[in-house]
């Protein structure tokens, strides 16, 4: 156990090793030295655009499936909820409030997977696009 401590202590006490692995410092002009004149190529270069890729996103069902898995989820955690309420305490009780939460965080949770599914079918040219 001692051998243990030490060796994380040594490798915690001595940073050189790490030290190297750290980027280099970049070295830059001073600003007194530095051209602030700016070309006509320089205004040129600028506004070209970065990307000249064009996106192409196709519309999908990942709202729909959001709601359908919401859907199921809050269906399935107020359930869940409301079994877990009335096996835990008194069953006179009355376990609407876990029911309730059961019902909103388990939709929560199942929505984001049914938007996810949803996100993976695309629309056709029939169906609308948004």
């Amino acid at each position: 156990m001692r051998e243990t401590l030490l060796l994380l202590l040594c490798l915690t006490a001595w940073h050189t090793e790490i030290a190297a692995q750290a980027p280099a410092a970049r070295v830059s002009a001073p600003v007194l030295l530095s051209s602030t004149a700016r070309g006509p190529l320089r205004f040129a270069r600028l506004a070209e655009p970065r990307d000249t890729v064009v996106r192409q996103l196709e519309p999908t069902y990942w709202k729909e499936g959001a709601v359908v898995g919401g859907a199921v989820g809050a269906l399935g955690g107020a359930l869940l909820g409301l079994s877990v309420c009335r096996l835990a305490e008194q069953p006179d009780k009355n376990c609407t409030g876990s029911a309730v939460l059961g019902g909103v965080l388990a939709a929560a949770v199942m929505a984001i997977p049914g938007a996810l599914i949803g996100g993976q079918i695309r629309k056709s040219e029939q169906d609308g696009s948004q």
